[in-house]
């Protein structure tokens, strides 16, 4: 078979034409996918009243036959009496019913009540985690108990053989307890924090364990062994954590005591129980474990035990909690040593709030009471602890805030604006009064502390005591007053007043830990003015001894807080103490996680795109900081942030009609950003962009100043192009900047560049990503489209007809090691094509004022020879890759694209085409690696255009 290509002569225009569908009116009543589906409300299923056994039966007969569909929910609404309906009209309700409330209500109020309490579940978990990651040490703990060996092995169910009545009862299990009380003791020591924390997990866990065995009484000697843990001060600094795990075990006592009890009274849930319908072995169980509870003869746990079990109140006497929380607050008041004390208030709130939110007085009562106790903390013994310990006033103080904090907390939760003024009052009267109201301060809503935000800073400065107290204070005011609203004449005067302060420390420490949330008050509530002297006392304060170094957090913090503010990028970046402010941070890493949160801030906040100088140089110097910060060792997806950031900052950049400066502020960042592939990527992308707008807007009549420039952008890019690594996107921006020079009228510089992505071809070897599984497939799309702008390349005389396709053929044949046979295959195919749009007499695309092969050649017969020969060797190599031995699935792709191409580009009515058409076909049904259904889309079009009959293309037995 001779191997010649016959193209087919296309007419563009009328081939346009004739693939344009003809238009149809459609008419009213006529289908179309697009038309709206319309419910038609001319009739309407009715309803029967009167059916007893199926009250939702229809009158179908009445339905309208002309009625295509009928919506079903409009056969209720559209009914001349929508109360008609027998399920709209509620049944009438016996007396039993109308006592009886409805049972949905009960569930709805039993899930409020639990989300509430899941609520309050998770703000003691927040504040747990806090001070169990605050309040540790290196010291070793102790852990005093007496033994559990002593009447362990007696259980609940063998009481029942002995005792027949509930007095007996309550002798045995008490007759226990004294047993415990009498037993054996011993003493772990030496202990490390996390065998401590350990060894209390343990015992929480032996607990459930009695519990579910039956070990009721075990289970109480474990928890009053546990409460008699808090009286141990012995190392103060872990006192905070050892409370909060020690009310987790009395938490869970408290739960398995009433959910026994609870379990005698279903179908009673949590929240709904009923006193008068307490079954009476429920109501024997509570009385005897509160009467276990009150014969406990140590105070501390006998009253944490009764806390942790309040709630078993309810099912005896659920109007006397009020009583049994004042009792137990009354009962705190004998705790001799303070931090104990303070803490056991604490606990007695957190129950109080959780089991009964309704009910206050008691909150009041152990904040006052705690008030009247400071003049405990001078007795000797107090002293004596501390300084065995060696410990200050204000560090044993500061053990006794997360109990203060959680008491306030409560007090304030959903209190009156009064009583934050209350309190306050009583704070002053009392020493060390400013650690009382900075714990007011950070607990009551700062709604109330803003509104009188300047009388507390006045009185917080008039005390005498240590500055270090009254930086706390100042810095709990300034967070109340940030998320807050000051009245807006008290704004100016408070931010100078605590600057009056702050201006005078010299620890920096201390300085920048109270500034923080008012340099965030001075960006809300003012201008830069107010702001960048801020910046300016900060950068004065953090200079001596480089005692910026040391707090490299803290002022990113401060600086993310002041960004979060502005209400403009304008406002920040022209502040003359901004890059001062930056260039603290003379650790690189550390500047550029500041500079991506401030080129972060930039991106966001700049909407429109700007060309002021200031705005420019600095984003350019954040950016450039940004980029220097990455090395070799710098992970990936730092890389990609960091060149997504500086693109995205990059775009915002437009000189507008200024187009030689774009072109000068690309330069400067190609010079800025040369170690980040995809921000060179995108500045040749913006580039060519440059280049394509300036040809819009004069309408390609190009002056001699138009036409340099656009030469020079297109210079910028064959330039930059090659510093890129990637070689796909090397590749494709080799193709993408000969388009646009094209398109430009640089002939010359286009030839260049479509030279150079060919040029690549050659080194194929070289390229790093070949290896990956999406290259392959990339690069027959990319090649593609450098076919596709051949097109419209003029050839060179000086180097002959269609030099560039030699080329670019020349260069796939050579890579036969490296490119697969399947993509050489499958290019060469597409190259058939742009063959035979070469030999069109008029071309599909043209270019204004760009002379073409069309117009150089017009079908001349020796460009027509040329193209021929260049087809023939072309399917030369088609034919020696499909008619080879390989059945894998490139080949059979390769065969139908060949056929695809041969039915779209070949001349059909020639009998040499026919030929090849037939012979494809068979080597298609004999290879049998093609796609059947494919082939058969393939066929019926064939016969349709009546090209071949159905007899001359014979399918597979199989089909």
């Amino acid at each position: 078979m001779s191997l010649v290509w016959k193209p087919k002569t296309v007419c563009y225009e009328l081939e346009i034409e004739k693939r344009k569908a003809a238009r149809k009116d459609v008419k009213k009543d006529d289908y179309h996918p697009l038309k709206l589906i319309t419910v038609k409300e001319g009739s309407v299923i009715k309803i029967s009243n009167t059916t007893k056994k199926n009250p939702l039966k229809t009158n179908t007969s009445k339905v309208n036959s002309n009625v295509d569909f009928v919506d079903p929910l409009s056969a209720f609404t559209a009914t001349s009496n929508p109360l008609s309906d027998p399920l709209s009209v509620p049944p009438p309700k016996s007396k039993e019913e109308k006592v009886t409330r409805n049972p949905l209500e009960k569930e709805v109020e039993t899930t409020n009540n639990e989300a509430e309490d899941e609520k309050k579940s998770n703000d003691w978990t927040v504040y747990k985690m806090k001070i169990l990651n605050k309040f540790t040490t290196d010291e070793k703990l102790s852990i005093s108990m007496t033994s559990l060996a002593k009447g362990d092995s007696i259980k609940e169910g063998q009481n029942r053989n002995y005792a027949t009545s509930v007095s007996d009862k309550m002798k045995t299990r008490l007759g226990q307890l004294d047993d415990f009380e009498e037993g054996g003791f011993h003493e772990m020591q030496n202990l490390t924090q996390q065998e401590f924390i350990n060894r209390i997990q343990e015992l929480k866990q032996m607990l459930k364990e009695a519990w579910d065995s039956s070990q009721k009484v075990k289970a109480l000697k474990i928890s009053i062994q546990c409460a008699k843990l808090l009286n141990d001060t012995s190392v103060m600094q872990f006192y905070p954590s050892k409370f909060v795990l020690i009310a987790d075990v009395l938490d869970s006592f408290g739960s398995l005591v009433f959910q026994r009890i609870l379990t005698k009274c279903e179908p009673m849930k949590p929240g709904q129980v009923d006193p008068k319908k307490v079954t009476l072995s429920a109501r024997e169980i509570c009385i005897n474990w509160l009467l276990k509870i009150a014969s406990i003869r140590e105070l501390l746990p006998r009253l944490c035990i009764e806390a942790a079990t309040i709630r078993c109140n309810e099912f005896i006497r659920p109007g006397d909690w009020n009583c049994v929380l004042l009792r137990l607050t009354n009962m705190a008041r004998g705790i001799g040593n303070p931090l104990v004390a303070v803490f056991i208030r604490a606990y007695l709130c957190r129950v109080g709030m959780l089991h009964m939110p309704s009910f206050r007085g008691h909150l009041k009562y152990n904040f006052y009471d705690y008030l009247s106790s400071f003049q405990q903390i001078r007795r000797d013994s107090v002293h004596n602890m501390m300084a065995a310990q060696k410990i200050s006033l204000d560090t044993y103080l500061s053990y006794h805030k997360p109990a203060v904090d959680w008491i306030l907390s409560c007090l304030a939760k959903d209190a009156h604006e009064e009583t934050l003024t209350e309190v306050i009052e009583k704070c002053k009267r009392c020493e060390n009064s400013l650690l009382l109201i900075n714990c007011c301060l950070t607990s009551f809503r700062s709604e109330y502390v803003a509104t009188r935000a300047l009388s507390i800073c006045r009185q917080i400065c008039s005390y005498e005591e240590t500055v270090l107290h009254k930086l706390m204070a100042l810095e709990a005011l300034g967070k109340s007053t940030v998320n807050g609203e000051p009245p807006e004449a008290d704004r100016l005067p408070l931010l100078n007043e605590v600057w009056k302060l702050l201006v005078k420390v010299k620890n920096p420490e201390h300085f920048l830990s109270c500034a923080s949330p008012w340099m965030e008050y001075a960006a809300k509530y003012f201008s830069k003015r107010e702001v960048n002297t801020v910046l300016g006392e900060v950068i004065k304060h953090m200079t001596p001894d480089r005692a910026f170094e040391r707090l490299y957090p803290e002022l990113h913090s401060v600086m993310g807080k002041v960004l979060d503010r502005m209400p403009s990028v304008a406002q920040v970046f022209y502040m003359d103490k901004f890059l001062p402010y930056i260039d603290m941070f003379q650790h690189e890493e550390r500047k550029a996680e500041i500079c991506l949160q401030v080129g972060q801030f930039f991106v966001k906040k700049q909407e429109e795109e700007t060309c002021d100088p200031i705005i420019v140089n600095v984003i350019l110097y954040i950016c450039k900081a940004i980029h220097d910060a990455l090395n070799a060792l710098s992970i990936e997806d730092r890389r990609k942030q960091s060149a997504r950031l500086i693109c995205s900052s990059i775009d915002k950049i437009s000189f507008r009609k200024d187009f030689e400066q774009q072109l000068a502020f690309y330069v400067t960042c190609r010079a800025n950003f040369c170690n980040l592939d995809a921000v060179i990527a995108t500045l040749v992308h913006s580039v060519n962009r440059l280049s394509t707008k300036v040809t819009s807007i004069i309408q390609g009549n190009h002056t001699k100043k138009t036409s340099a420039f656009v030469r020079a952008c297109t210079a910028f890019s064959f330039i930059t192009i090659p510093s890129l690594s990637n070689n796909l996107v090397k590749f494709n921006l080799y193709i993408e900047s000969g388009q646009v020079a094209l398109n430009c009228q640089c002939v010359s510089q286009a030839d260049a560049m479509f030279k150079s992505a060919i040029g690549m071809l050659h080194e194929m070897k070289s390229f790093s990503d070949v290896r990956q599984s999406n290259f392959w497939p990339s690069f027959i799309t990319s090649v593609s489209n450098l076919l596709s702008s051949l097109l419209l390349v003029p050839d060179n005389t000086e180097k002959g007809v269609l030099y560039l396709l030699r080329g670019l053929l020349n260069a796939i044949s050579e890579s036969n090691e490296t490119v697969p046979a399947f993509t050489r295959c499958n290019l060469f195919i597409k190259v058939l094509a742009l063959l035979t749009a070469y030999s069109q007499d008029q071309y599909l695309h043209r270019i204004d004022k760009i002379e073409s092969n069309e117009t150089l050649y017009s079908n001349d017969p020796k460009f027509l020879d040329q193209i021929a020969q260049i087809s023939m060797t072309v399917l030369n190599e088609i034919f020696s890759y499909i008619g080879g031995n390989d059945k894998s699935h490139g080949k059979g792709t390769c065969i139908l694209l060949l056929l695809d191409t041969i039915i779209s580009h070949g001349k059909l009515d020639d009998e040499t085409m026919c030929k090849m058409l037939s012979s494809v076909w068979k080597l298609a049904i004999r290879s049998g690696c093609c796609d059947q259904k494919h082939l058969i889309r393939i066929r019926n079009h064939i016969v349709c255009k009546k090209i071949m009959k159905e007899d001359q293309l014979p399918l597979h037995s199989r089909v």
